[in-house]
């Protein structure tokens, strides 16, 4: 995750005000969510297991709590039956079906959660002041922590022997996942006027990580050395407003087989074949979150609302479904044969493979993003409540 928030150092201008105390505003036009129509006979596809409301110290600055645009993505990490999760008020926890196994406060709030190694053995988070903080999993330990020039607001990725993740200076960071320290660092060509945030680097192969960035582009990285491998560009400043010339690469980029999915918040929605490095189609969607895949389909959540389904070889449309405008969606996610979308009232909307809306569910607070493993569904929400579902 990220903190959804438009910056600038030049203008000061900004959607909502920042820590900084900036106090211009670009205001947008007012965007009416659409009113949710009753579903007739809808379907049962969740089951409530656990409904869990995350501890905190109160760690949370008074310029965050004062800023209440901004969005804190704080994702859920899994491993086997026990997942990880961290408030914004600065614990993190691991919980499993019978209740919480250990919990840690790390003493500041937390603006990047929960990343989590393939050997399910090291837990790390981001904090506001720019620690990064390892845990041990097994226990809540803190293995280390060490501080950076600037916060991170993406969950980490945790290789082998790295930890890598994105600064909001756009400079891309390799540490050493058994002490923390520095082993590289990447600057990208920072944009001052961008989105709070970056994507969650991700690993397509054991020696390379795929890194989205606020200029636009998506950067692949040799995770031991850093050394950039290639450059992609993706995102289209385009208008002449100053939210036009936005085009950060703020979701993480979907890898299906051979195949990376990329989406922006100016646009376009774009397929790389990466075995030729080609595009194979770029479509004039804007979207902040991760695209998922259900057989041949990518189905993308836009900025304003729409849930649409492409061809994963062609990009042509499937289905568009325009029921949900302006409710700010998050990510879409597969579970079975549905596609499960969550919005800002808390609602899960759980559509068919036709694009058809069949099913909701409600947690309680604004969803920031959703996260599968085998058969369950992990919700997290902006007041500190997760809830495990299972399909």
């Amino acid at each position: 995750m990220r903190t959804k928030m438009i910056h600038t150092a030049l203008a000061c201008a900004l959607l909502a005000m920042t820590a900084t105390g900036c106090s211009k505003t670009l205001k947008a036009e007012p965007k009416t969510p659409a009113k949710l129509v009753q579903i007739q006979a809808p379907m049962t596809v969740l089951q409530l297991q656990l409904e869990q409301r995350l501890d905190t110290d109160g760690k949370i600055p008074r310029s965050l709590k004062l800023n209440k645009k901004m969005t804190t993505d704080l994702q859920v990490a899994t491993h086997g039956d026990v997942f990880f999760a961290a408030s914004e008020g600065g614990v993190v926890s691991a919980i499993n079906a019978t209740g919480k196994l250990w919990s840690i406060a790390v003493k500041d709030a937390i603006t990047s959660a929960v990343a989590l190694s393939l050997d399910g053995k090291v837990a790390v988070v981001g904090t506001h002041s720019g620690k990064v903080v390892a845990l041990d999993a097994n226990n809540g330990n803190v293995l280390w922590a060490k501080s950076l020039p600037t916060v991170s607001y993406t969950p980490a990725l945790v290789s082998s022997n790295r930890v890598l993740l994105s600064g909001n200076n756009g400079t891309l960071y390799g540490l050493d996942r058994a002490t923390g320290d520095v082993v590289w660092q990447f600057d990208t060509q920072f944009s001052t006027l961008g989105i709070i945030g970056a994507a969650k680097p991700i690993a397509i192969d054991r020696d390379t990580a795929v890194f989205g960035t606020t200029d636009g582009r998506i950067h692949a990285l040799n995770i031991q050395t850093g050394v950039p491998m290639w450059t992609r560009a993706v995102g289209m400043a385009a208008g002449g407003s100053m939210t036009d010339h936005l085009k950060d690469v703020d979701a993480m980029p979907l890898v299906v087989g051979s195949r990376l999915y990329v989406t922006s918040f100016s646009g376009p929605f774009v397929g790389f074949d990466m075995t030729t490095g080609q595009k194979m189609f770029a479509k004039p969607i804007k979207s902040l979150t991760t695209p998922t895949h259900l057989g041949g389909m990518i189905v993308v959540t836009s900025t304003s609302g729409d849930v649409t389904a492409f061809n994963a070889i062609t990009g042509d449309v499937l289905w568009e479904n325009k029921e949900l405008k302006y409710r700010k969606l998050t990510n879409p996610v597969a579970i079975g044969n549905y596609i499960v979308v969550g919005d800002f009232e808390g609602v899960i909307h759980i559509f068919d493979t036709s694009g058809k809306i069949i099913s909701r569910e409600k947690s309680k607070g604004r969803l920031t993003s959703l996260q599968s493993n085998q058969n369950r569904l992990y919700t997290q929400t902006q007041a500190g409540v997760v809830n495990v579902w299972r399909f």
